[in-house]
């Protein structure tokens, strides 16, 4: 590595004091917090304790710059930005706040996360046709949806990227298609929302939550209602911040302690560069595939991908267990071992990961 790499290293360490005898590759199921999330929350709770509800003008500025920064990261308006509790809140606003009529369809993949699969009971109730799509193959995702899609599709649910496998599919194509037949496209971004870089232009509504890959902790939400999705939907839930008929979704007061932690994770995120961040996850992630690739092993993450990787083993989780034995945190979805490094990793950690996939197969072929 150049002295640049070495310096940057050097402080992600000092920014993410993660226990040095493990390596943490398992930023898909939550993202560590860096060094100065916690006296962020601590400071929202000391206001309270010293000033009370008077402390409110300050938990608003707070929360108000963190929509900023998120509008700035996806070139967005601020007005698209609404926090909720979590991505599966975001997707069940979405499908509650359509006005259903009978033989409407709804497109989705089969083996999707919950959150995109099981927010349709009310469409079904009004008669709409639930069209669960089989996908064959990952690098089929896009495909099977595009080819799914009729003119009475009225709503089209997918992940940016996929929990299990980190496939990533084309929001352009989809989108486009979405146009051409009449439909929003509704996509939990949770697991890319942070490690890759996200153009809405295609998609009408987007739900992420912040506690993968922004670092920030359970309790909020990030959900992003574009314009034709406010001019589509009604709002399902109402309350004081969006009385009818605003067209908004965000009805309730949001987690202020949360977005305390939310906007000085992404203030600490915009001064390391969002280019950076991103470089990273890319680079680590095509390390992981290199030293799994090299084992001989089937690697199911296609090219298009975000900071996963998952690949093939006939004991999944014998190899999960004797890795984390070994001191490296990797799971196992779907049968397949998932490694999801993030920007804080080091090249380091990756060849620790190496040398221990290395003795597991050893251990597990013995």
């Amino acid at each position: 590595m150049s002295p640049a790499e070495d310096r940057l290293e050097e402080r992600l360490r000092r920014d993410f004091p993660y226990r040095e005898d493990r390596v943490y590759l398992n930023s898909a199921g939550a993202g560590l917090p860096w060094s100065g999330a916690g006296a962020a929350a601590a400071a929202h709770f000391a206001e309270i304790a010293q000033f009370g509800a008077d402390a409110r003008p300050g938990w608003i500025e707070r929360a108000e710059s963190a929509r900023t920064r998120l509008a700035s990261m996806l070139h967005v308006p601020s007005e698209d930005i609404a926090f909720l509790r979590s991505t599966t809140e975001v997707m069940n606003l979405a499908a509650a706040s359509m006005t259903w009529e009978p033989g409407d369809e709804v497109v989705f993949p089969s083996d999707d996360f919950p959150s995109v699969v099981l927010p349709w009971q009310g469409a079904r109730e009004s008669g709409a046709r639930i069209i669960p799509t089989r996908i064959e193959a990952e690098q089929q995702r896009t495909d099977a949806l595009l080819a799914a899609m009729t003119p009475r599709t009225r709503m089209v649910a997918v992940t940016h990227v996929n929990a299990t496998t980190g496939t990533r599919v084309d929001l352009a194509r989809l989108g486009e298609k979405c146009r051409d037949v009449g439909a929003l496209l509704i996509v939990d971004g949770i697991e890319a929302l942070g490690s890759i870089p996200v153009d809405l232009t295609p998609v009408d509504v987007y739900g992420a939550g912040v506690f993968k890959w922004l670092m920030s902790g359970f309790g909020t939400a990030v959900g992003v209602f574009r314009e034709r999705a406010r001019t589509v939907l009604t709002p399902a839930y109402r309350g004081y911040r969006n009385p009818s008929p605003a067209p908004r979704f965000e009805y309730s007061e949001p987690n202020f302690p949360g977005l305390a932690v939310l906007d000085t994770t992404l203030a600490y995120l915009e001064d390391l560069g969002w280019d950076t961040v991103y470089a990273r996850v890319e680079m680590l992630t095509a390390m992981v595939a290199e030293a799994v690739a090299g084992h001989g092993l089937r690697i199911v993450t296609p090219a298009d991908r975000g900071g996963i990787i998952a690949f093939e083993h006939s004991d999944a989780d014998g190899i999960v267990d004797l890795l984390r034995e070994d001191g490296v945190d990797v799971v196992t979805r779907g049968g397949f071992v998932r490694v999801s490094p993030h920007f804080y990793n080091t090249v380091g950690d990756i060849h620790r990961f190496e040398t221990a996939l290395a003795a597991a197969l050893a251990r597990v072929a013995a």
